[in-house]
């Protein structure tokens, strides 16, 4: 058995398919998040076995590409070819930090220095993962802790990416110490590994909410099927009334807002006029006197010295857009106050560079509207509830740390995710999305809500406890008393201040090794 296992370890492609595999295990629905370490040693491994970065980046694919298949198969749900796509592309993008690393790794002596440039490389590389557009922050490697929120309790000042840090340094030290045994790597490998969760525990046990007021809000879960045109109705307005009903039967003489999930209208909302929906819509808004706030596509239309650069044409005489919206519902009517979602899912939602490809064709004319697809909003907008200002994110808005917290910083009380995570049928996507914003609820120290139209719908309270958790293609809601907080946390006022300086890090120790190779 000794012999069988030293043979596993010594072979390449057999730790590569071992690292691939416990990376996907370490990740929700997988309650194993410490496998991280041993598939991370995997990784470590895979520097010494390999002779070059070239090298080491073609045998860790196929671990990558394992990883990213167990973790994200789920995405050939909504589009096969897209799925697909994504799948092998970003296998292939995490080659290139490991390359970093190993480059990294066999440049720096100190065992100090080589952990502290040897994570920030990678957590260098998911902060600019998570900015561009075909950024995908599914498998930053923190996130596979979402669960373990009793020793994470420091992302409150890291953010995820904290994590992220001090899994790749506890590993390294850790592979460190089994290469070359040495007394500074006995202490600080186990200072490393331990002290950051049992900082946390202390931190778990000792937070304690501090509202400054109550909000009681009502969130629904219709459960329309996605895959059927009008979620299967005859029309439009079948639905709604449905859920106008069981809202209706829902909430109380308390309720100050209402949440309805993304894409809860079967047909398209316009800024510049009131249909059969919105009528209906306002005239239960104003017997609850409620605000109602609901995802929606949302048609906009431009004056031409207004239009952006890219639109999908020209309706009535005027370039317009069509938005992945909330919309909110005001007593006395709809006042056009809407926030366009930010995060789009790169080809599913919006063609990636779009606006970098129609710059460059100035030939061609191609009609890159006709492909373009939703419209991307930049701007962190809250709706105003009897002065409490809330957010409605929605879907893949959720997964980024640092955008979440610009809408906290701007005031938010609590956070709320409208979504709908139909597309991916009943596989684990949609039970990882629900708890990935147990982070960010710790990250933000607020009450976190999701409205999702098939499940999961939920209350995750700011320490990343599950209050409320419904289940999967159920029709379901609740209300609950929002605490409102106002006191901000350091990555709530600083944002990924971590991934910023492991850029820096990252930038500089690659300039000294050159700059000490070179001259």
């Amino acid at each position: 058995m000794k012999d069988i296992f030293f043979r596993l370890y010594n072979n390449k492609w057999a730790v590569s398919i071992a690292s691939g595999i416990l990376l996907g295990l370490s990740f929700p629905p997988f309650p194993f998040p410490f496998l991280m370490i041993p598939a991370l040693l995997g990784l470590f491994r895979l520097m010494d076995l390999t002779e070059s970065g070239k090298e080491l980046a073609y045998v860790s694919y196929l671990g990558f590409l394992i990883w990213n298949i167990i973790g994200t198969y789920w995405l050939t749900f909504a589009t096969i070819a897209g799925g697909v796509a994504a799948i092998l592309a970003n296998s292939a993008l995490m080659t290139i930090p490991l390359a970093l690393m190993r480059y990294i790794h066999k440049s720096t002596q100190s065992h100090l220095w080589s952990t502290l440039f040897v994570a920030a490389a990678w957590v260098a590389y998911e902060f600019l993962h998570h900015r561009w557009d075909l950024s995908w922050p599914w498998l930053t490697l923190g996130n596979s802790f979402s669960n373990a929120v009793m020793i994470i309790q420091y992302i409150s000042i890291t953010g995820v990416l904290g994590i992220s840090f001090w899994l790749v340094a506890s590993s390294y030290l850790i592979h460190r110490l089994i290469q070359a045994p040495a007394r500074p790597l006995t202490i600080a490998a186990p200072a490393v590994l331990f002290g950051l969760p049992i900082l946390s525990v202390v931190m778990y046990f000792s937070y304690e909410i501090e509202a400054d007021r109550k909000v009681e809000t009502a969130i629904l879960q219709p459960n329309y099927d996605s895959y059927q045109q009008m979620a299967g109705y005859p029309d439009a307005i079948t639905p709604l009334s449905e859920l106008l009903e069981k809202t209706d039967t829902l909430i109380t003489d308390n309720t100050e807002v209402i949440f309805w999930p993304e894409n809860a209208l079967q047909e398209s909302l316009r800024e510049d006029m009131q249909g059969e929906l919105d009528m209906k819509i306002e005239e239960y808004v104003e017997s609850w006197q409620v605000p109602l706030i609901t995802g929606t596509a949302y048609i906009v239309l431009y004056d031409e010295d207004e239009a952006p650069l890219v639109t999908r044409g020209e309706f009535l005489g005027r370039r317009y857009n069509i938005f992945n919206a909330a919309v909110a519902f005001y007593p006395g009517g709809r006042q056009n106050e809407h926030y366009e979602k930010a995060e789009l899912v790169p080809f599913v939602e919006r063609f990636p560079f779009i606006e970098t490809l129609v710059r460059l064709d100035v030939f061609t004319n191609f009609d890159w509207g006709s492909v373009a697809g939703y419209g991307r909003g930049y701007e962190p907008t809250l709706f105003d509830i009897n002065g409490t200002e809330v957010p409605a994110l929605i879907c893949y808005d959720s997964v980024y740390p640092e955008w979440v917290s610009q809408f906290v910083r701007n005031g938010a009380g609590m956070i709320t995710v409208i979504t709908n995570d139909g597309w991916w049928g009943e596989t684990s996507g949609h039970i990882q999305h629900y708890d990935y914003a147990r982070l960010r609820a710790i990250e933000n120290r607020r009450t976190t809500l999701r409205s999702a139209n098939n499940g999961i719908s939920g209350v995750i309270l700011p320490n990343g406890d599950v209050e409320i958790r419904t289940e999967y293609w159920t029709r379901d809601g609740f209300t609950y008393e929002v605490p409102i907080i106002e006191d901000q946390t350091i990555y709530t006022r600083f944002g990924d201040w971590l991934g910023r300086l492991s850029l820096v890090l990252s930038f500089g120790v690659i300039g000294l090794i050159l700059w000490r190779r070179f001259f």
